[in-house]
């Protein structure tokens, strides 16, 4: 699994839940616009191709969950 986080460039709603659902990104989105994801490498190629259509940028942050709370 390869933790990286997802910044969203697109404000469209329905676009950013349709991608939320296929890759189990979490709902919960920083002040930033980032949110934490944990993908395999077979949907992480995915995850490029939709980066690459202007959706999302994938920065290559460490993240940690804390209980129910994201730590950076």
């Amino acid at each position: 699994m390869i933790k990286c986080v997802v910044y969203w460039k697109k404000c469209d709603p329905k676009a950013i839940a349709s991608i939320r659902k296929k890759f189990n990104i979490p709902a919960y989105t920083t002040i930033n616009g980032e949110s934490p994801c944990e993908v395999d490498d077979e949907q992480m190629k995915l995850l490029r191709e939709v980066e690459s259509r202007g959706f999302l940028q994938i920065r290559m942050k460490k993240w940690c969950k804390n209980g129910e709370v994201f730590v950076w």
